[in-house]
């Protein structure tokens, strides 16, 4: 199936998924209360949303202080012609531009994508190319490429934004960690698609994930470098509220993309399939 044809299942789907909490705001204002909230004190319901606003706040300022502290040590520049031509052969696939390019000198293999001056940029840390073969790391450059295509950050703001906007409607702190999941399996299923090597990046995942945990199992916690816990705080998030799917999810999902990858004609979409 055509990666755009796949985007447009999962943008109808995420849209929909928003709209639901948004349509309910909205019908409410005309006096159609359709969750119980509605039977909380106006007392009450300004505490709520008081409390909602304030660890709103508390989160971004947190997790802006610690990627400023992380993104200050990335160098634009390094000796990996190899990691620049994959690149810019998935960008061309992708028919995106080539974003900004960075290495991060950290403990852990990563890899991420942020914006600076409204321009992408993808970083890539210094052990994810050293423990990866080339076309572990070219599925997992496609994944990170794909967020970029995907226009996933831009979403994720939107969806962040209606969290706390509609702190008082339950569905919104389930539809919202559902939808940023299913970005993650959707950059999965673009990068398998468009590398035909699904299980080359379960493969990668797996290393990934082996790698960071030897840091967390460790007898000393002041040994763990502070990166691990910024990009692995959703391991301590019940997972129906967690914006990352587990490792063991998208490996399962990625082995059932793999036994479909041959049927090039197939309209079947896997939007629901991430839901398992």
């Amino acid at each position: 199936m055509n990666h755009n044809k796949i985007s447009v299942y999962y943008n109808l789907g995420a849209f929909i998924l928003l709209a639901v909490p948004v349509s309910m705001f909205i019908l409410k204002l005309f006096g159609y209360e359709l969750l119980p909230i509605g039977m909380l004190s106006l007392d009450r319901k300004v505490l709520a949303l008081s409390g909602g606003i304030f660890l709103g706040i508390l989160y971004f300022i947190i997790k802006y202080a610690r990627f400023r502290n992380i993104t200050r040590t990335i160098a634009e520049r390094q000796d990996f012609p190899e990691v620049f031509a994959i690149i810019e052969n998935l960008c061309h696939e992708m028919e995106i531009d080539i974003p900004g390019v960075g290495f991060l000198e950290s403990s852990i293999p990563n890899a991420f994508v942020y914006k600076h001056h409204n321009k992408p940029v993808l970083v890539l840390t210094i052990p994810l190319i050293e423990i990866l073969d080339d076309k572990e790391l070219e599925t997992v450059l496609a994944h990170e490429l794909a967020h970029i295509k995907n226009k996933d950050m831009e979403l994720r703001k939107y969806s962040l934004l209606l969290r706390f906007a509609l702190f008082l409607n339950p569905l919104i702190h389930l539809i919202e960690p559902f939808v940023s999941r299913s970005r993650e399996y959707l950059a999965d299923e673009i990068a398998a698609r468009l590398t035909c090597a699904p299980k080359k990046l379960a493969s990668a995942l797996l290393k990934i994930e082996d790698y960071t945990n030897s840091y967390k199992d460790r007898r000393f916690p002041a040994s763990v470098p502070p990166e691990v816990f910024f990009f692995e705080w959703s391991l301590y998030t019940p997972y129906i509220f967690s914006r990352s799917p587990s490792t063991e999810k998208r490996i399962k999902r990625l082995i059932f993309i793999n036994s479909h990858l041959t049927d090039r004609n197939s309209l079947l979409p896997l939007y629901l399939y991430c839901c398992r």
